[in-house]
């Protein structure tokens, strides 16, 4: 430890705003600190719980499906807003981060201690929580000369920006794919919404082929000098070579839904799998590809995924699995009370 370390810790705030209001949302509580002014920079602070997922077992050996369901994709509840308005001011975010609170984080403490000072009072169902189940996001705001006026009459208005939700399916949905060949199928959403969905065609993509199309392409080179050209093929194709060596395929399926979502489908071979341990630098590739048509054969928008696993080009059919769906978010506001 140095003492240049103390420094960051024992800085003083130009400005600090006691807030102290609590939020109930989905079952869940989230509790406002304040804000705190440093030159024209504001942050905002909000403690919401954490949900520590099941990865504390290294010495259990998991397979790519265990792994894959309990990923852990989203950020803090608060960390993605666009806007908070005090009042009548409004405040537009710069940025925003989460963290999980930490005892050996004394910039925390000592946030939290002048927060005390100006007289934040920790409710009472904040007071027993342990550290390791919560977390603090923080929002950031720039271009300020002072912060807002605050009083506990005000009203709170905060703006959540757009997203993607994942939803795990409670059972997997397995099907069976046929190249060349449409299939129809149906799940049972979070929401407890009957999906169908309706896959238009499955085929093998060779990546070698369409980034041979690509590099060929007047108008992708005309983005770059030779030498940049060069540069990105030779870093492309090393991931390809470790990620699809060169004659191997990875599969494209186009499909419909009746719900407007995304979704993942993998190979149920790949997810009985354990993942390999790899020596020194690797290259992984994940593909994107999307259908030339913009409506499939039921009248519904016609959506693209992919299975990003080598298959040989002999390849008829694939036992896949649906493991999750990815939902768009729309922006909402919130108020708190």
């Amino acid at each position: 430890m140095r003492f240049s370390w103390l420094e960051g810790v024992s800085k003083k705030w130009k400005e600090i705003l006691v807030i102290g209001r609590t939020l109930e949302r989905d079952g869940k509580k989230y509790h406002m600190v304040g804000m705190t002014m440093e030159e024209e920079t504001a942050r905002l602070y909000i403690i919401e719980p954490y949900e520590e997922r099941n990865c504390h077992q290294p010495k259990k050996k998991r397979t790519q499906r265990q792994l894959i369901r309990e990923q852990e994709i989203e950020n803090g509840c608060y960390s993605n807003c666009r806007e908070f308005r005090i009042g009548n001011k409004k405040l537009c975010t710069q940025s925003g981060c989460s963290g999980v609170l930490r005892p050996d984080n004394y910039e925390d403490i000592k946030l939290f201690l002048d927060m005390m000072d100006a007289g934040w009072e920790i409710p009472e169902w904040l007071e027993e929580k342990d550290w390791d189940r919560l977390q603090l996001d923080t929002l950031v705001f720039t271009g300020l000369k002072r912060l807002p006026r605050y009083s506990s009459d005000m009203p709170i208005v905060i703006k959540h920006g757009r997203g993607a939700q994942r939803h795990l399916l409670h059972r997997a949905k397995q099907i069976m794919l046929e190249i060349g060949k449409p299939c129809s199928f149906q799940f049972t959403a979070h929401d407890g919404e009957k999906v169908h969905c309706y896959i238009n065609d499955v085929l093998l993509v060779d990546l070698w082929e369409e980034a041979g199309k690509k590099f060929d392409d007047a108008r992708y080179q005309e983005h770059f000098t030779e030498e940049q050209l060069q540069e990105i093929k030779s870093q492309y194709y090393e991931a390809l070579r470790q990620s699809c060596p060169k004659g191997m395929c990875y599969i494209g399926i186009a499909y419909e839904c009746s719900k407007d979502i995304n979704l993942q489908f993998y190979a149920r071979e790949f997810l009985d799998s354990y993942p390999e341990p790899h020596s020194g630098s690797a290259s992984f590739l994940v593909m994107r590809w999307t259908p030339d048509q913009q409506t499939g054969i039921h009248g519904l928008p016609l959506k693209g995924g992919t299975i990003d696993v080598p298959f040989s080009p002999d390849t008829a059919t694939i036992a896949a699995e649906l493991l999750f769906y990815m939902e768009m978010t729309e922006e909402w506001e919130e108020r708190v009370f």
